[in-house]
């Protein structure tokens, strides 16, 4: 029984490390790495950040928080 569970078991392993290298191997290829790189650098740009999106040249003062003791 073991000896045909191992039968099966090899050749289907075998297939499945085949199949997980070569998906790794274009994932990492240098030619596949450069495209991720250019389509971020020239992707849009979004930023999360609240608040204006131009900085005016006055200064404001801030109310002080009062430290709780």
């Amino acid at each position: 029984m073991f000896a045909i569970a191992n039968a099966v078991l090899l050749p289907a392993s075998i297939v499945a490390l085949v199949a997980v290298v070569l998906t790794l191997r274009q994932y990492f290829n240098a030619d596949a790495r450069e495209t991720r790189r250019r389509s971020r650098s020239h992707g849009p740009v979004i930023s999360r950040k609240r608040g204006p999106s131009v900085r005016l040249a006055v200064e404001v003062d801030k109310p002080k928080r009062r430290r709780k003791h």
